[in-house]
């Protein structure tokens, strides 16, 4: 009932809003508009359950609200997984990118999330999280704020199996490694937007942001490393080349922060605008870590010798840079525009790494030349480009290049040597767009740009994690070039609510940097280099069909999709040449059936086939199918009682690399009970994973993994939700 319209529309991007030169790009917005009685108040939710195995979940959620004013809290602690707002109270809270229109509406549009503290299902986490959101306009919105402040903390605790192969001209070693971890973050976060509309042709946009960042981690790794395969593609491992056992406990604190002006002003000339801005970056990282670790190396099974590290490492390292941009549209005829644009940036770093052995027992103040380094880097780029940009009737074309001068300057306060390199970096696009129809569309696109090889490639810093594979630096690398196209075709009919849209991409890169590895057939080690590619392009292909229809008589939505897609990939193994090529073939059928307050049906089927092979093991390949199937459904019962459960279903075949076929079924239940004339104080039970069957598995290639997972679990929450928006008051 706080709802007075919902207007749903293409958006234009800001640059296009701004110069009125129609780049093509669109975001899906709704703009939701209150009604003028319903702009105070505050409405918000409490969360709270508790479960077996010691597993807990809580969450709070308030907002208030003054005319143009918003004030938003929330806090959440749980050891279930989650560790931010999900995608409704994300809305609410304001990680959304959610701005107020120019009449008091409320405007909401995709973007990336504000919290960046992440859980990726490997272990058992413990999240702590909270938060503030404040924004506001005043003097008729000629100013106008944003601001947000975060701080939590995550542990994450568990174990992980890594199964990797490594083709080699000799052979294949096979890798087989334990892992048990321990990870902590705490992290404090600000951030914000100041707008000023200087008057009706020029505005003043000030961000900033800040981020105050402490890790903490162990991690213990027992490995081992077997040589050969029998002819017929089954694994003998009868060679056992190296066992080791390596623990690194570090620590590390960091410091963040970013800020930007950026003008805009329109000029008399329609279409003719100017903007300017400034921008500067900081970010300092002091790391100290501790290394022990125990090597054996063997000879024909039998115990060769044994190699022990007991090391202290520092790790500080700074980086800080200024970056500029003057941009100047022009309109040339009332359908071609120019867009020029200047900048200057800086970027300055400094890099210091030591590590120590002992000295005397328990004194670590020895340094170690080889693993220790202090590096200066200086850059100074001079970028200006020139895009065309055309607009007809039903098209859009805009066409051009950016390129960059850049003088580098690396300098070695431990040895005293300098490298210098300068090199151009150039950035060529083009776009197409044609509308056959408001809601049929085909758009075409390619970029260019040039990847300059990194620091580490050039001049690369051993720290000694592993010393069973350690890099060399290479300064003669040059820039690599990567091309990029795309097509992407859309098409919806509004009377039988069928979609269609197909997508496709190539990507390939000339002059490629990629790694030399030479590998000790007898002991394991791996020695790897970087270098330039002559000759051979590597690339990856996507294909992409979907068709969304819904049969009327049956109300019920089809959803048909299929892709291809895969990529050849070159390496050097002791000079020779390795492609290593993969595909990937996949459909899905999904079907969803709904009916408001009676039931919600979803359920979706998707098989897949991948291959996988190395040139330099032909007889071997990674080529295995599988498949998925998920289901879900809501049935609201009598008595204001609601069922909710779900499955997942996965099964992948064995291959050649791994002889075993992985299946997995899962399957969540819940039961909900409401109360209050509002239905806003909700009692649940839940059960997760109710088989006791999950597991953290996950095959890519030629590594298999499997971690420690949350399994079976049941809860008992509490929901409650409050609204006392424009004087309502529902309980």
């Amino acid at each position: 009932d706080m709802v007075d319209k919902v207007q749903l529309y293409d958006k234009k991007s800001d640059q296009a809003s701004f110069t009125g030169i129609d780049d093509g790009v669109k975001n899906k917005t709704i703009n939701i508009k209150l009604k003028e009685d319903k702009k105070n108040g505050s409405f918000g939710k409490v969360d709270a359950g508790i479960g077996t195995k010691k597993f807990y979940q809580g969450q709070l959620l308030y907002n208030t609200f003054k005319a143009r004013q918003k004030i938003a809290a929330f806090a959440i602690a749980a050891n279930t997984g989650k560790t931010g707002l999900g995608w409704d109270d994300q809305n609410k809270f304001g990680e959304s990118n959610v701005t107020m229109s120019e009449d008091g509406g409320y405007m909401m549009y995709g973007g990336p999330r504000w919290d960046d503290m992440t859980f990726f299902g490997e272990g058992i986490p413990l999240a702590r999280t909270g938060g503030l959101h404040y924004d506001n306009k005043w003097d008729n919105d000629k100013h106008s704020i944003n601001g947000n402040f975060k701080l939590g903390s995550l542990a994450v605790d568990g174990t992980k199996n890594i199964l990797s192969q490594n083709n080699l001209t000799e052979g294949i070693i096979f890798n087989n490694s334990d892992q048990t971890f321990h990870n902590f973050v705490s992290r404090q976060k600000f951030d914000g937007v100041y707008q000023l509309k200087i008057d009706t042709t020029s505005n003043l946009k000030f961000t900033f942001d800040g981020t105050f960042k402490r890790n903490q981690s162990f991690n213990n790794t027992i490995s081992e490393s077997n040589r050969n395969v029998s002819p017929d593609g089954n694994r003998r491992l009868d060679t056992l080349l190296n066992r080791s056992n390596t623990n690194i406990l570090s620590n590390a604190d960091q410091r963040v922060f970013n800020a930007s002006l950026f003008y805009t002003k329109k000029l008399k000339k329609k279409g003719r605008t100017l903007s300017v801005s400034l921008g500067t970056s900081f970010n300092e990282r002091n790391e100290k870590d501790s290394l022990k670790s125990t090597i054996e190396f063997y000879k024909k099974g039998l115990l060769d010798r044994t190699q022990l590290n007991d090391q202290l490492r520092t790790n500080g390292t700074n980086y800080t840079s200024v970056n500029s941009n003057i941009t100047y549209t022009e309109p040339l005829t009332s359908k071609l525009s120019a867009v020029i644009n200047y900048g200057l940036n800086v970027n300055n770093a400094a890099i210091d790494r030591r590590t120590f052995n002992q000295s005397v027992p328990g004194v670590y103040n020895a340094q170690v030349d080889s693993l220790s380094s202090d590096y200066k880097l200086d850059q100074l780029s001079n970028q200006a480009g020139l895009i065309f940009n055309y607009k007809g009737d039903k098209s859009i074309f805009n066409f051009g290049t950016k390129a960059a001068s850049v003088n580098f300057k690396q300098q070695d306060l431990f040895t005293g040597t300098m490298f210098k390199r300068e090199f151009i970096n150039w950035f060529p696009q083009a776009n197409f767009t044609y509308k056959f129809s408001q809601r049929k569309s085909l758009r075409l696109n390619y970029y260019g740009r040039t990847s300059q090889p990194s620091i580490e490639q050039i001049q690369p810093v051993r720290t000694g994690n592993d010393y069973l594979n350690y890099a060399l630096g290479n300064p003669d690398l040059t820039p690599s070039f990567n091309n990029g196209i795309s097509a992407n075709f859309n098409s919806y009919k509004v009377l039988s609510e069928m979609y269609f849209s197909i997508y496709a991409s190539y990507n390939y890169t000339i002059n490629p940097i990629v790694n030399n590895l030479i590998t000790d057939i007898d002991s394991g080690k791996t020695i790897y280099q970087s270098v330039n590619l002559q000759g051979k392009n590597p690339a990856n292909y996507n294909i992409q069909a979907y068709l969304q229809k819904k049969i009327q008589k049956l109300d019920i939505n089809v959803d048909l999709s299929a892709s291809v897609n895969g990529s050849t990939n070159y390496n050097l193994v002791s000079d020779k040449l390795n492609i290593t090529t993969s595909n990937t073939y996949q459909a899905s059928l999904n079907l969803s059936k709904y009916k408001q307050k009676k039931y919600s049906i979803y359920m979706s089927f998707t098989p897949n086939y991948s291959t996988g092979k190395s040139s330099l093991q032909t007889g071997i390949n990674n080529n295995g199918a599988g498949y998925s199937t998920y289901g879900a459904v809501t049935l609201y019962l009598p008595l204001k009682f609601q069922l909710q459960t779900d499955y997942n279903y996965t099964y992948q075949a064995k291959t050649q690399t791994f002889d075993k076929s992985f299946d997995l079924f899962t399957w969540n239940a819940s039961v909900t009970k409401a109360f209050l004339k509002e239905e806003n104080l909700k009692l649940s039970l839940s059960g997760s994973d109710l088989l006791n069957k999950r597991t953290g598995f996950s095959r890519n290639g030629f590594t298999q993994s499997t971690a420690s997972v949350i399994r079976r679990y049941f809860m008992f929450s509490v929901v409650y939700e409050f609204n006392k928006m424009g004087g309502a008051k529902k309980q």
